[in-house]
């Protein structure tokens, strides 16, 4: 080392190697990674030529880069109870198919029948639910079927549909029971109060009756399922989509009062999961054997597939959710409709009278035309889940969306998202007529239940609980035209998005309601 400068002459050399070496391995890493993206361009263009692929219109980013534009639009939008409006507008701004972006991924948003019909049941296999829902929902739900894909969700849903049949969905008989507790819970006539509060608990009773042989019995018991409760369960799913918008970068939202809601809501499940655990639990059976009055539980169905605690909570976690949130939101939403139509009302309770005050069987229940003809209709209008998506697992084609009039099909590369507002699809007007924003349910006299219209998705992975859930509603719906002349709104806004777990009236249903003095008692079914 020279006494001037402090520098050693001989370690120059190593340094500067090092240096060269570092330069060389980056050079060469960049160099590899334009290879490999120059390859797997050539491949799509080659791909889109051969298939007339052409791309969809793009949304106009502020921010080019990552989008965090739109991702801060939407999260106001959320926020102002706008969200899934801004979907439709969005749509209707740059037409049914268009790309934009998710904080630096592309993404294909699309409401084409033709698109859905293959990106749910002719190519879904094509198709996984993805990184993005997996990572929000984690917390939550697991590794239940919601989260699951390929053999995994094949072996979660093969089961589910065997406890569902098992169990035999209709469970009229338990229907009545939490009705009767409905009925009896409702204040007294010409009362001012809000039913959507009287419609959770409802919701809440009957899926833990069903799900666990358990109700929590909130509707004679408020405290079992308190407003704080609720809360909480509302704020841990909101919170999951909020940590999907964020995707990767889902880490930056506060977690720590989500995770004492996943631990409320966790603690709530896993009572039910320790006590059937705990007893013992006879064989499985054919249906064909049990008697009539003997109860089977849909947890010891599960159960004797798996004794798994954290996998029977996880499914357990969500069939909850599932089940109480979908059909509350729906007849939340139903009966703020008939609160503000008399006219509906009016026409449900002249047909439900054919029943001459009897309670309806399953038979007699689906063949209320004009009462299911209002349930499908609130779902067109108010779908409880009014968006979804998948990620592809392999270079694959949509049919339609490219190009300038948007007829062409459209390549989706490996690994980007396509996404569907059902709220979008249900409001086209151009497939619904001009009144597509209107409650009219003599519609479905002459609609067909087409790609154009699904609040439960479609094809190998729709709603596996989907007819327990309709009849839950139909049922309650006919016993509530049975027992109350009027319902009269005494709210003077119309019906606003409420972002909770399922889209439902955010200012929920307030009423005052008015017995009917001539119903007499019902005496068992026709």
């Amino acid at each position: 080392m020279t006494a001037e400068t402090g520098f050693t002459p001989t370690g120059f050399p190593f340094a500067l190697e090092r240096t060269h070496s570092w330069v060389w391995a980056v050079g060469a890493g960049a160099v590899v990674i334009f290879v490999l993206y120059l390859t797997q361009r050539i491949a799509h263009g080659r791909l889109a030529y051969a298939h007339g692929c052409q791309a969809p219109a793009r949304y106009a980013h502020r921010d080019p880069f990552l989008g965090l534009d739109s991702l801060r639009d939407s999260m106001q939008a959320r926020k102002s109870d706008k969200y899934f409006r801004r979907e439709q507008q969005l749509h209707q701004v740059y037409g049914n198919t268009f790309m934009s972006l998710l904080l630096g991924s592309w993404m294909v948003n699309t409401i084409e029948p033709k698109n859905l019909e293959v990106l749910f049941s002719t190519k879904f296999t094509d198709y996984e639910v993805g990184f993005r829902r997996r990572n929000a929902f984690a917390p939550l739900f697991g590794n239940s079927i919601f989260q699951s894909d390929g053999a995994r969700w094949q072996k979660l849903r093969s089961q589910l549909q065997l406890c569902f049949s098992r169990v035999q969905t209709s469970q009229l008989d338990l229907l009545e029971r939490h009705c009767q507790r409905l009925l009896t819970a409702l204040p007294a006539d010409n009362q001012n109060f809000d039913l959507a509060l009287f419609l959770h608990r409802f919701a809440a009773d009957v899926s833990t009756d069903f799900l666990f042989g358990e109700s929590i019995n909130s509707l004679e018991n408020p405290r079992n399922l308190d407003s704080g409760a609720l809360k909480a369960f509302a704020d841990t799913h909101s919170t999951c989509e909020l940590r999907w918008l964020l995707g990767s970068m889902s880490w930056i939202w506060p977690q720590r009062t989500f995770m004492k809601n996943v631990r409320l809501t966790h603690r709530f499940i896993q009572r039910y999961v320790d006590a059937a655990l705990q007893r013992e639990v006879a064989p499985p059976a054919k249906v064909s054997d049990q008697p009539n009055e003997q109860r089977i539980l849909f947890i010891d169905q599960l159960r004797q597939r798996t004794q798994d605690p954290t996998a029977l909570r996880d499914e357990l976690t969500t069939l909850y959710f599932a089940g109480t949130d979908a059909p509350a939101a729906l007849l939340i939403n139903l009966f703020f409709v008939f609160s503000k139509r008399p006219d509906v009302w009016n026409r449900v309770r002249s047909e439900v009278q054919s029943l001459g005050g009897k309670l309806p069987d399953l038979q007699q229940l689906k063949g209320l035309r004009y009462v299911q003809d209002c349930i499908r209709e609130c779902l067109r209008l108010y779908p409880p889940q009014p968006s979804n998506s998948r990620v592809a697992v392999r270079d694959t084609i949509l049919p339609v969306g490219g190009g300038l009039d948007g007829s062409s099909p459209v390549l989706v590369p490996k690994g980007m998202m396509v996404h569907l507002s059902v709220y979008a699809l249900h409001h086209r007007k151009d497939l619904w007529g001009e009144d597509a924003d209107e409650f009219h349910p003599e519609r479905w006299s002459y609609e067909k239940q087409t790609w154009k219209y699904i609040p439960f998705l479609g094809g190998p992975r729709n709603c596996v609980g989907m007819d327990f859930g309709l009849n839950e509603v139909a049922y309650a719906v006919v016993r509530m035209a049975q027992n109350f002349k009027t319902i009269t709104s005494v709210d003077p806004d119309e019906w606003v998005e409420g972002s909770s777990i399922a889209l439902e009236s955010k200012n929920g249903v307030k009423v005052a309601m008015c017995r009917d003095c001539q119903r007499g008692e019902t005496s068992g079914r026709v």
